[in-house]
């Protein structure tokens, strides 16, 4: 099942890709830009001619998993080789730097709106994710955890006791917790006194996911703490669809803006962990952490192994970060020519197109390289099991 599921990512994923780069072509085709090749997979040995259509060719390369579309007039890194490659094309145009900016954020764009209709059809046949939320621990504050400040020493007690992040904390002294003060007040009232923790643990069975109950004893230290961090955790359901296309349309946008801001959050809080900076409380992250295609791969085809309807979060997000990473200024990416077309803007005249081959080039460098360091991370990672979702369950005498 699981490798049903990777060919299954796998195709998503070359799908976000293809979107991405027909975003490209129809607004450059729309804005009068050339654009003789558009390619299905990446450049990389023979390809098949699948025909001619709008004065483009479409490719077939045996090396599926992306794409590419090529736009010589905007200046792309694959132009010098199409200007070879097909000496039928016209004179190159000179397009103000608004129709060149609409054509390199448009495959953006185009993956946003994809993301969108992922959300839409979504709430449309399952429902939106349930707005409930249960109070679930986010880490464990155990030795390994930085000091944060004088009142908040990491200690092991919850650690110790058998509490794990995503642990539910259903009940804290046969008191419902529905939210993570509750749990802190209770706490925090029995220094050095025991506490009785009712919690809802996942596991997987036979590539299904379970739940059990627990109850665990855990005695606090004299300051009332446990060690652990708190947060609100969607419970996994799904709402009953609306029957009126008009909602689907509203809830569909707020999903998807939901699931980006914390996105969103969860790489700021990375970038600042990882330059020093990290709010207090905030997991260790380090350049280990870094993963990439393999890592997203791996993760995917579980999730959606232990719940299909997981491929529409997944699909959504992947789609968004695609649209995050090519925003980034390094000029290989479409962020790059956009900060280029900046600079034009600013300078009121082009950078010399030696400095701009120069800059694609070494941001070529670097993206390789950034990515033979992430394949390293997750090659490590799936040899020591870090991406493992599917851990079948341990014996334990503590369930209910």
């Amino acid at each position: 099942m699981v490798v049903l599921n990777i060919v299954i990512v796998l195709a998503l994923i070359s799908v976000m890709i293809i979107v991405h780069e027909f975003g490209h072509w129809i607004v450059a085709r729309k804005l009068g830009f050339q654009t003789p090749v558009f390619g299905f997979g990446l450049p990389f040995g023979g390809h098949l001619k699948l025909g001619t259509w709008k004065d483009t060719e479409f490719r077939f390369h045996w090396f599926v998993l992306g794409g590419y579309v090529a736009i010589p007039e905007l200046g792309d890194e694959s132009g010098d080789d199409v200007l070879k490659e097909m000496p039928h094309l016209k004179p190159l145009k000179s397009f103000p730097v608004w129709k060149r900016a609409a054509v390199a954020s448009a495959g953006v764009l185009f993956n946003i709106l994809f993301a969108y209709l992922i959300c839409l059809t979504m709430v449309a046949t399952i429902g939106p994710p349930s707005s409930k939320g249960n109070v679930v621990i986010t880490n464990l504050m155990d030795t390994s955890s930085p000091t944060v400040d004088d009142s908040f020493k990491p200690n092991s007690i919850a650690k110790n006791a058998g509490l794990l992040p995503g642990d539910i904390i259903l009940k804290a002294n046969h008191i419902p917790i529905n939210e993570p003060s509750k749990l802190v007040q209770i706490v925090m009232s029995s220094p050095e006194k025991a506490v009785l923790i009712k919690i809802k643990r996942s596991y997987i069975e036979n590539e299904k996911k379970k739940f059990e109950i627990l109850k665990l004893k855990i005695i606090p230290n004299k300051d009332g703490m446990i060690g652990v961090g708190l947060g609100m955790s969607a419970n996994g359901e799904y709402e009953k669809p609306s029957r009126n296309p008009f909602v689907w349309i509203i809830q569909a946008a707020q999903v998807l803006f939901e699931w980006t801001i914390n996105m969103l959050i969860g790489l700021f809080i990375m970038i600042m962990n990882m330059i020093g900076i990290a709010p207090n409380g905030a997991p260790k992250i380090n350049a280990g952490d870094l993963h990439g295609i393999v890592a997203i791969v791996s993760v995917f085809a579980q999730a959606i192994t232990i719940d299909f309807r997981e491929i529409y979060r997944w699909t959504a997000l992947i789609s968004v970060n695609l649209a995050i990473i090519n925003l980034l200024p390094i000029p290989a990416l479409d962020g790059g020519h956009l900060l280029f077309m900046a600079i034009e803007k600013i300078r009121g005249k082009k950078l010399a197109e030696s400095i701009q081959q120069k800059a694609i080039q070494t941001g070529f460098f670097l993206l390789i390289a950034l990515m033979f360091f992430v394949l390293f991370n997750d090659i490590k990672g799936l040899i020591s099991g870090k991406f493992n979702l599917m851990q079948e369950k341990k014996i334990s005498d503590k369930k209910d």
